[in-house]
């Protein structure tokens, strides 16, 4: 194993929660981004992809491939209100 390798598994044994998926020196999460972020040490990732809640599902419905469909994800999609939406995102 070379140096590379165990300092990724060094830095990887702070993770309390399992990994989704694991290949080579990529590691898949699918957590909550920020309780993962808080368990990393400081500059110790390359690259982060999040799928964050967009606050889109309202009740109302939209055209896909030519079918009416609800917009409505689940309850963690729903609008807190503006205010409450921007303090999420920032």
């Amino acid at each position: 194993m070379n140096n590379q390798n165990i300092k990724n598994k060094k830095i990887l044994s702070t993770i309390k929660e399992r990994p989704y998926f694991v290949s080579n020196d990529f590691v898949l999460y699918k957590e909550d981004s920020l309780k993962i972020l808080n368990e990393l040490p400081e500059n110790s990732v390359d690259m982060i992809f999040a799928d964050p809640p967009y606050l889109l599902s309202n009740g109302g419905f939209t055209c896909q491939n030519g079918k009416m469909v609800s917009v409505d994800k689940g309850k963690w999609d729903v609008s807190n209100g503006l205010k409450k939406d921007f303090e999420f995102h920032l």
